[in-house]
């Protein structure tokens, strides 16, 4: 097995997405996205957009990893996280955030050199519109990385920790078809 970053477009990365990301659908859009493939097989993707959390990106200098999905091959969600952590810094991005759910370990976060700034609670407003839906409640745990980054969050990492295997991490819903009949 020989991995290697390789380029995908937003398009291809969000179908990847949608066919491999465990408990979430690909988001509408990205900016840029990075690939990591063994032989010509793309094993797992990142996508780089703009912060969900509209109140982060205050001063245009923040962008945020909004998914990162694999087929389970060993490695390749850090060097795509890694990959896209790159180029945004070399596109000028100065804080790059990302969240996992409360229970997951972040290893591949870890890996890529990030760190844990917070935790974030699980939102009451999503569903306050007419056809939203929570896809996903229960706390978040919020990575940086980046010149700007906030420093790491002892009591968070501890509270993440402590979580691992505890907390569930739900299965995707499948209400959500975003791209039926695009493969």
């Amino acid at each position: 097995m020989t991995l290697r970053v390789v380029p995908i477009g937003v398009a291809a990365a969000r179908l990847h997405i949608e066919t491999h990301h465990s408990h979430h659908h690909a988001p509408c859009g990205g900016l840029l996205a990075a690939a990591v493939a063994d032989g010509d097989r793309v094993c797992c993707v990142a996508l780089l957009g703009r912060p969900v959390a509209r109140l982060l990106d205050q001063r245009g200098n923040v962008a945020e990893i909004t998914r990162v999905a694999s087929d389970g091959t060993k490695h390749a969600a850090s060097m795509a996280i890694a990959a896209v952590t790159r180029a945004a810094l070399a596109l000028g991005w100065r804080r790059i955030v990302s969240y996992t759910l409360l229970g997951e370990a972040g290893t591949s976060y870890r890996a890529a050199g990030w760190r844990v700034t917070g935790l974030v609670e699980a939102s009451q407003g999503w569903h306050s519109r007419a056809g939203r839906t929570i896809a996903q409640g229960g706390g978040k745990v919020r990575w940086e990385t980046g010149p700007e980054a906030l420093p790491e969050d002892p009591a968070a990492v501890a509270t993440m920790v402590a979580a691992v295997g505890v907390a569930v991490v739900p299965e995707r819903p499948e209400n959500l078809p975003l791209l039926k009949g695009l493969q």
